[in-house]
């Protein structure tokens, strides 16, 4: 192709695919600031409680004293100086709550209201409302994944979403953060037209379409054009920041083009499910004893081989960080986890084995079929922050892998091999998650920021040579 006529198809492109890059490095931009300059927790360390073998036997004796449907998870947690037994049916309703002494159970609306002032610090008389949400919405996203929640506002405007079944909170946000997001979904996800999904994909086809070739046919002008001609005022400087910007904007292009791509036709795999609801145990046949003084997260009660039924103690991890920057890494908010038979026969296990049973259970496979099994304690592109559980286990058999949570015997997630693929380029090179281990979190959101601002300033200059014209 003649120089001419690339430069004349370069300079047709500049409008709608120049606008297209401001608009995404605009974007782009929105996402770091809104990171740095939202609401914070002022701990990222859930509740601990101790326990001990009377505890242990309160709780027994509380399944005994009156008859429950069966159930899909019961939990022993701290709730203020208390331990209640925590009980959860399904994946939709509030969780009940049984009091192991003579004081009333607290509702789970009263477990959300503690939570979110043990996170946030603000104190319970300033709550303004409380509110359920059981679906997903464009205040709480798709892409926070734990559901029900419950939206715990205040009268300063800060909100909070916080997850009973795992003590977590889901989110934080107030009216400046959601209105940040609002302008990334609908101007970077282009929201607005999830309705009429056909007429997203035309449109969202013709703008990254458009500018992925105005930086090719940039690029293709960098490479046919005298690197040593003279070049003055906003030429010269267009042209040394093309050198600099074209291969990080072209790979931004390219990610975001498979990244939209692959959810158009991805298969749906299975998020978050609850082992199969059993009757609960109400006898015990032995009592072992536990360090009393220890520092506990949690007991679950679980089923292993359909047969025996275990207390799961896990331990707090008093290495565990508080702060935000241990949010987005992840840290494991256990050290280890103790197996306690609820009957003399019942045979030893350990983490490992339990964990094996649940991915079998979930997948239908065969030990032999699941391979690799791996403990997760890192938040990372196969296992991001998003799940808010750590640490979890990892299986990976043929066709994909599971993340499988042993503190609550639950499927976390499971995906499928081309997912794996789509993760590490939206990680990696969107994300720009290759610079993290060497910069760290705030070192690479600060690059892209800079990244952006040049790409804008860039595209500025491009505007204003052809206005020139």
């Amino acid at each position: 192709m003649r120089i001419s006529t690339l430069i004349r198809w370069h300079r047709i492109l500049l409008w709608l695919g120049g606008i297209t890059l401001m608009i995404f490095a605009l974007t782009g931009i929105s996402h770091p600031i809104m990171s740095w300059t939202g609401p914070q927790a002022v701990t990222m360390r859930p509740p601990s409680l101790q326990l001990s073998s009377n505890t242990l036997q309160q709780a027994m004796q509380q399944l005994a004293a009156r008859p429950l449907p069966a159930q899909a998870l019961a939990k022993l947690v701290p709730y203020r100086e208390h331990t209640v037994l925590q009980l959860s049916r399904d994946l939709t309703s509030p969780r009940q709550y049984l009091a192991l002494d003579n004081t009333a159970p607290p509702t789970d609306e009263a477990m959300a209201i503690w939570l979110a002032g043990h996170y946030s610090g603000q104190a319970e008389q300033d709550v303004s409302s409380v509110t359920l949400v059981s679906a997903f919405n464009n205040a709480y996203q798709a892409v926070n994944r734990l559901l029900p929640v419950y939206q715990v506002d205040y009268h300063n405007g800060l909100s909070l979403y916080i997850h009973t079944e795992s003590l977590s909170m889901a989110g934080i946000t107030n009216p400046y953060k959601t209105s940040i997001q609002a302008v990334f979904r609908q101007f970077h996800s282009w929201q607005w037209l999830d309705t009429t999904p056909r007429l997203k994909m035309v449109i969202m086809a013709i703008l990254l379409g458009s500018a992925l070739l105005l930086t090719l046919s940039g690029a293709w002008l960098l490479l046919k054009l005298p690197f040593n001609a003279k070049r003055r005022g906003l030429r010269r400087w267009h042209y040394a920041l093309s050198w600099l910007l074209f291969m990080p904007v072209t790979l931004y292009l390219l990610s975001g083009i498979y990244h939209f791509s692959y959810k158009q036709v991805a298969a749906e795999t299975a998020g978050l499910t609850l082992p199969a609801m059993q009757q609960l145990p109400v006898a015990v046949d032995t009592v072992q004893s536990i360090d009393a003084t220890a520092m506990y997260n949690s007991a679950s009660l679980v089923l292993a081989n359909g047969a025996n039924w275990y207390w799961r103690l896990s331990e707090f991890n008093p290495q565990q960080q508080a702060d935000r920057t241990s949010r987005f890494s992840g840290q494991q908010s256990e050290k280890g986890a103790q197996f306690i038979g609820l009957s003399t026969d019942a045979p030893p296990l350990d983490d490992k084995h339990y964990a094996q049973l649940l991915a079998q259970q979930f997948t239908g496979l065969s030990a032999t079929e699941l391979t690799k099994q791996s403990l997760v304690t890192r938040f990372g592109p196969d296992y991001d922050f998003r799940n808010k559980r750590l640490p979890v286990w990892q299986f990976d058999y043929a066709n994909g892998r599971v993340f499988i949570d042993a503190v609550s015997g639950q499927l976390i997630e499971q995906q499928s091999r081309a997912s794996q693929w789509e993760r590490y380029s939206f990680s990696f090179v969107h994300k720009w998650g290759m610079l993290q281990p060497l910069l760290g979190r705030e070192g690479r959101d600060m690059l892209v920021v800079g990244f952006m601002v040049l790409l804008l300033t860039m595209a500025v200059m491009g505007f204003a040579m052809r206005l020139r014209r």
